[in-house]
């Protein structure tokens, strides 16, 4: 190989280095800024094949897509002095390329200046309301303000945010705990006033069925007397009438069921004299049962 071809090589070795160096691609999801020596020289947002000068100029890619931020959760202090701890994010992107780089240089810084105009947004916009707003209330008329207060700001750093997002508002560690002792407390009070109160109605239904027991006992009992005292005297007019009818009978009855009374149970002794009156209807020669006169 001769130095004439040897030439010819390292001339399209040359050539093909200096075209290389002299062409860039941005694809749909770019944009670019072409910079020599730091200094920002144009703005290149449509996607495609483009030209810059070689070993002078060098490309500064930066994303074209809607971005996501997601802030550290930050503890803010609310209008009624109640501390709480938000945890938010944003939707934004890169809207002016030029004042990106000349503010921040790279995404990476961007996103961080971003997030503390977000936490200095919020602990402004919240700070201005009380905590039941914030927690139950208008939470989306609060998104709303911080995400215009953050577009206005990050305005300076070539940044457009689309939405603000409050994730999670929560009170701090501490508070909670300091709260749920209360809650629990509150909570156990009132357990103690029902059964309180459960015991009070329950003394009062016991009382009154008490009531009810012995007034139907009475009742019961004086029912019972006036129906045993009506038949005492069922018996007494029907013993009189039997007495009446047959009285040597009815005496000879009387002196049998005696006889059974005493004289039926095994263990009865009865010391008596043989010519007692109690055994006159053993002792009558007749055994008519008539009493010795």
């Amino acid at each position: 190989m001769n130095a004439k071809a040897i030439s010819g090589i390292v001339v399209l070795v040359l050539g093909a280095l200096l075209v290389g160096a002299s062409l860039y691609t941005v694809n749909e999801r770019q944009q670019a800024i072409v910079v020599q020596f730091g200094d920002p020289q144009r703005t290149v947002v449509e996607p495609g094949l483009h030209f810059k000068t070689p070993f002078v100029e060098q490309v500064i890619y930066l994303d074209k897509r809607i971005l996501s931020l997601d802030v550290r959760p930050q503890e803010v202090l609310a209008s009624d002095q109640r501390r709480l701890v938000v945890d938010s994010f944003a939707r934004f992107r890169i809207a002016d390329p030029l004042k990106t780089y000349q503010a921040a240089r790279t995404e990476t810084n961007a996103s961080d200046l971003l997030e503390k105009i977000m936490q200095s947004s919020i602990r402004q916009v919240l700070a201005n309301e009380r905590m039941t707003a914030i927690v139950s209330g208008s939470r989306s008329e609060l998104m709303k303000r911080i995400s215009e207060l953050t577009n206005e700001r990050a305005a300076s750093l070539g940044l457009e945010v689309l939405e603000v997002r409050l994730k999670r508002v929560d009170l701090p560690a501490a508070n909670s705990q300091s709260i749920f002792q209360r809650m629990e407390t509150e909570r156990q009070r009132e357990a103690a006033e029902k059964r309180a109160e459960g015991q009070e109605q329950a003394l009062a239904i016991r009382a009154i069925a008490d009531r009810k027991v012995a007034e139907t006992l009475a009742e019961a009992r004086r029912e019972a007397a006036v129906i045993r005292g009506e038949a005492d005297a069922e018996a007494t007019r029907i013993f009189a009438d039997a007495y009446g009818q047959d009285p040597e009978f009815f005496e000879f009855y009387r002196t049998l069921s005696a006889y059974r009374a005493t004289l039926g149970k095994s263990d009865t002794r009865l010391v008596l004299s043989p010519d007692s009156e109690f055994f006159h209807l053993f002792l009558d020669p007749n055994g008519n049962g008539k009493r010795r006169k």
